[in-house]
């Protein structure tokens, strides 16, 4: 059997899928002829298919020596070279496909994948429309074009275009999971559900399909499917460190952060044996997760990782001076600077007095709408709004750093409340001075700028049990964004709105100051009222907050504080119902 027989025969096997045995012909041949271009190129594709990728470049790379203008191999080139990493190189290749025959649609197609790769998603776009124009048969094609789409910020087109390759293929896995993609970017998650599922049915072996299936049911606070998903994305990559993260992050909001404990300091430690740099995302997780599970001494400690991350290293601050390490500080001047929101201003401005404690003298740094109340806590010397000109000082601070600079540990919290006071002289609304019933403040909803605020915020119309309770006077906290519910609800209409007349939060301290109780969801009144010492009930969502804690009806951090949560998430009957029942009994101990 001459050459060119051999060669037909292992395009057969090729061709019918025994890649192996048309390898081995393929070598046969090149044991013969090793400059025979045919031979060399179909073997890379051999090596490329096992993943082989350094051998797939350099037999096909030799094929292109031989023959510069081999359309087929310059394809397959390029494929090879994107496949190993190297898409700079691929789009060159496949640039050359297209000048050698512009009607080449899988070149085109092939170089809108790689441009993708290279995030040069309108170059991948012209690229993609050029393909599907050529070969509009080709369901990679769409798909490759609706990624180019995806990536400039068009997820609706992007969608039509993976509808599109699953018309001409639907058992397109690649279309498939993009699909879900495109309906995750969009924040569309239970849309994203189905098409994830089905790119996992028709490609179990693609652990990112897996990871953003286990994403869109962890958005949905289905958990124990996200922690199903997120096993199997680890079966397939073990490495995946966001995969454990997430893994750890689901089951810290079923409530069980022992669990997510486990799963992080495991991975910290297979990272230190494998000599790997720490995972910074491995430590900022398992502080959040330490510190749900009460353990503050090991949570504080690892809370410091936060700088590393990219959304806190942008906020980070620098100065010549140098950082308060918790040492003595006895006639020091010292800089506390502002960080994170309102409610963390709130709950940790508590450990100012300790710092004036020791001796030092504090320059204060909090937003403005802070700084009035701010001024009058105890220990402050000089109280500056964000951004202003801090002058001198020996070391600095930031303000969430001090827990862990004071040892704070969940036996030694510093719980002292009252720690704020509204400024004297503040004008009341008369409404709130003439009430004789048990007077109750309620805020109903967060800050929308928080991507949770939907799960922690319980609107005004679940709010019927706790209006019911005789003998109260309800007055609106509420600042901002959900104003519009007060009218919308039946019950709701009697309250009284207080929020609309205050400038800043003395003027919310003020008024919380002068009721009997607050009820909240985890906003920064909940936290006000029990920086105040004013009793208050926390309606929590499920999951909630790292500060809150699991499984406790009371807050280490504030005593007049009584925390009532969901059971399941999204529903507010159980909490609300227990709140309107200690409501009930607070009334009956309060009026005559």
């Amino acid at each position: 059997m001459g050459v060119d027989d051999e060669l037909a025969r292992a395009v057969e096997l090729h061709q019918a899928g025994d890649i192996l045995a048309a390898g081995t012909i393929y070598r046969e041949v090149l044991a013969k002829d090793p400059d025979h271009v045919d031979a060399l190129n179909l073997l890379g594709v051999v090596m490329h298919a096992t993943g082989d990728l350094e051998l797939a470049v350099e037999l096909i790379s030799r094929a292109t020596e031989l023959a510069p203008d081999y359309g087929p191999a310059l394809i397959n080139l390029g494929n090879a070279l994107q496949a190993a990493g190297q898409p700079d190189d691929a789009v060159k290749k496949f640039e050359r496909a297209l000048e050698l025959d512009p009607s080449a649609g899988i070149a085109a197609s092939n170089l809108a994948s790689a441009l993708n790769d290279l995030a040069l998603h309108e170059e991948a776009r012209r690229a993609g429309e050029r393909a599907v124009q050529l070969i509009a048969e080709l369901p990679d094609a769409h798909v490759n074009l609706g990624n180019a789409l995806l990536g400039l910020g068009r997820s609706e087109a992007a969608q039509e275009k993976y509808t599109a390759a699953l018309e001409r293929d639907p058992h397109h896995p690649s279309a498939w999971f993009n699909l879900g993609n495109a309906h995750a970017d969009a924040g569309n998650f239970s849309a994203a559900v189905p098409p994830y599922e089905k790119a996992v049915q028709f490609d179990p072996g693609n652990g990112d399909a897996h990871y953003n299936l286990a994403n869109a049911y962890q958005q949905l606070d289905a958990y124990e499917e996200a922690i199903e998903s997120f096993e199997r994305a680890l079966a397939i990559k073990p490495e995946h460190i966001d995969a454990k993260c997430n893994l750890a992050g689901a089951w810290q909001s079923l409530g069980q952060p022992d669990r997510a404990i486990d799963i992080l300091r495991g991975a910290i430690e297979q990272e230190m044996l494998r000599g790997d740099h720490e995972s910074v995302d491995l430590h900022w997780n398992l502080s959040l997760a330490l510190l749900q599970n009460g353990n503050m001494r090991d949570g504080w400690r690892e809370f410091e990782w936060r700088w590393r991350t990219p959304t806190f290293a942008a906020f980070r601050r620098e100065f010549s001076e140098p950082l308060w390490d918790g040492g003595d500080i006895a006639e020091k001047s010292i800089f506390v600077h502002a960080e994170q929101g309102f409610g963390d201003a709130l709950q940790f401005v508590r450990y100012v007095p300790l710092l004036a404690a020791k001796g030092a003298r504090v320059t204060l740094e909090c937003r403005p709408e802070l700084q009035s109340l701010f001024e009058k806590v105890e220990g402050v010397s000089t109280c500056l709004p964000l951004g202003a000109d801090v002058g001198g000082f020996d070391v600095h601070a930031p303000l969430m750093s001090l827990p862990y600079l004071f040892g704070t540990s969940e036996t030694a919290v510093p719980a002292d409340v009252p720690y704020l006071t509204p400024p004297s002289g503040l004008a009341l609304d008369p409404q709130l001075t003439r009430a004789s019933d048990v007077k109750v403040g309620i805020v109903w909803s967060g800050s929308p700028t928080r991507p949770d605020n939907h799960k922690r915020s319980c609107p005004l119309s679940a709010w019927a049990p706790i209006f019911d309770v005789p003998g109260v006077t309800f007055f609106s906290l509420q600042v901002g964004h959900g104003h519009d519910q007060l009218t919308g609800t039946e019950k709701a209409s009697e309250v009284i709105d207080l929020g609309r007349g205050f400038g800043d939060f003395a003027d919310t301290a003020a008024a919380v100051a002068n009721l009997d109780m607050v009820i909240s969801v985890d906003t920064s009144v909940l936290h006000l009222a029990g920086a105040l010492g004013v009793t208050a009930f926390a309606l929590l969502s499920q999951p909630t907050g790292f500060l809150w804690m699991d499984d406790r009806a009371d807050s280490p951090w504030y005593p007049s504080l009584r925390l009532f949560r969901q059971t399941t998430p999204g529903n507010w009957s159980v909490p609300v119902n227990a709140c309107a029942a200690a409501l009930h009994e607070l009334v009956k101990k309060r009026l005559p």
